[in-house]
């Protein structure tokens, strides 16, 4: 198996293990990504604003350099070696393809991606970095529920500032930054202010909620979190909880979440009118409405390809070259997520190919597995380059390529066990540490 390109570790050299956890530099590093994914997720240099290209790729394109000369980040040769056969199909298929490519796209997902190569190295920030991106979360769930609440008695301008203050040069654009709960509704959305749109807000909340109950598991947190979800009125992250919030319960064992939820429900139905409950739930029967957002979504993409993919072998194959989904989307309404552009663009190959390289990243990191999914479920419900499912599996799982506990460590409620309970089903949350 290929090993990380890494010096050994301080312990290894006689030194404290505590040092290499509160080096700032190494810790700051490791943040860079999650910073920009959050906070400035919404700010663009022009004219890359006006192209949905936020400061957070230049960002984190800065801070490996920066750790390149500090000697802070190394490349893991597991990575570089998937990355390198996935551009090499890539860039071939477009040298052979039949039609025109755009060489800024393909450029543009070299630079992406390449972050995914680079590891931060001595780190043992895996403990410090979760509970750093619960307490952004707090903060962001906290202006999301206050933002929401006070829409009905504050000047909504000044809920939203960066959208109603801010020159649209220096704002990422394309997304649908302040969206009404319903469509001729004057009552918003939740966006925790700093998030791109409500649904990457839901979203964070529902990652948070899975980082939550792999640590402390504190109820105060998870209500509010919950809480704030709600008032996004976002499906997204209610999507990622379907998948994950399950196996978090039953690895965890947290029976008693699960009661707490069911009591919650019970409360929340006779307030489901105060509420309005049923504008989330009306956003299901989104997936049959043309141009919606949810038929955009996870609907367009699908017709898309029953009329220009399926019916030519070589199309089906190959695609039709870097950068060509957008002005083919428009016939069917289709958004560009990442599953829809990559076969759309690079064909069955280049997606085994793209996917082969993402799935061998995250899934190979030393995060928690139930994290791990959470964050690739989020990579899905977005387009392939819009930071903030890279921030947060570059802070919270690749690069942070240590384990302060060691081999064998269980990330269970907080508490960490020296010998994993093998046949439990707490292995789940075992951080798989590279060998």
């Amino acid at each position: 198996m290929a090993k990380s390109l890494v010096l050994p570790s301080a312990a290894g050299r006689g030194a404290a293990p505590e040092a290499a956890a509160v080096n700032p530099l190494r810790f700051a590093l490791l943040a860079t990504p999650l910073v920009g994914a959050t906070f400035l997720s919404k700010f663009a240099f022009p004219p890359f604003g006006a192209l949905g290209i936020g400061v957070s790729l230049f960002l984190v394109l800065a801070a490996l350099m920066l750790g390149s000369y500090a000697d802070c980040v190394r490349i893991d040769a597991r990575r570089l070696t998937l990355f390198a056969v996935m551009i090499g199909c890539l860039g071939l298929m477009q040298i052979f393809q039949p039609g025109a490519f755009s060489p800024t796209s393909l450029l543009l997902l070299v630079a992406v991606h390449l972050p995914y190569v680079f590891t931060v190295p001595h780190s043992n920030d895996s403990e410090r970095i979760i509970k750093f991106f619960i307490q952004i979360v707090t903060v962001f769930a906290l202006l999301g529920i206050a933002q929401y609440v006070l829409q009905f008695v504050v000047n909504v301008r000044y809920l939203f500032p960066i959208e109603n203050f801010v020159p649209d040069t220096f704002i990422v654009q394309h997304f649908n930054h302040q969206a009404a709960t319903e469509y001729g509704s004057h009552e918003y959305r939740a966006n925790g202010v700093f998030l791109l749109e409500p649904s990457f807000f839901s979203q964070l909340l529902a990652v948070a909620i899975i980082a939550e109950l792999g640590t402390l598991g504190r109820v105060s947190r998870l209500a509010i979190f919950g809480f704030a979800l709600l008032v996004s009125y976002s499906g997204t992250g209610i999507m990622v909880l379907a998948i994950c919030l399950p196996l978090a319960i039953v690895a965890q064992r947290r029976w008693g979440v699960f009661a707490v939820g069911l009591c919650a429900l019970v409360v929340l139905i006779p307030l489901q009118e105060y509420l309005h409950a049923d504008r989330l739930i009306s956003r299901v029967s989104e997936f049959g409405t043309i141009r919606s957002s949810g038929y955009s979504r996870f609907v367009g993409g699908f017709y898309l390809f029953d009329r220009f993919l399926w019916h030519d072998p070589w199309r089906t194959l190959f695609g039709y070259g870097a950068g060509s989904f957008t002005g083919y989307a428009s016939h069917d309404a289709a958004g560009e997520m990442a599953l829809f552009k990559i076969v759309f663009e690079f064909g069955l190959v280049g997606a085994v190919a793209y996917f082969g390289f993402l799935f061998g990243c995250l899934f190979c990191s030393p995060a928690p597995r139930l994290l791990t999914l959470a964050v690739g479920v989020t990579y899905f419900l977005s387009g392939i380059y819009v930071p903030f499912a890279h921030g947060l599996a570059l802070s919270l799982l690749l690069w942070n390529s240590g384990n302060a506990q060691g081999r064998g460590a269980q990330w269970l409620g907080g508490r960490i066990r020296k010998q994993p309970l093998m046949n439990s089903p707490a292995t789940m949350l075992v951080p798989r540490v590279g060998s």
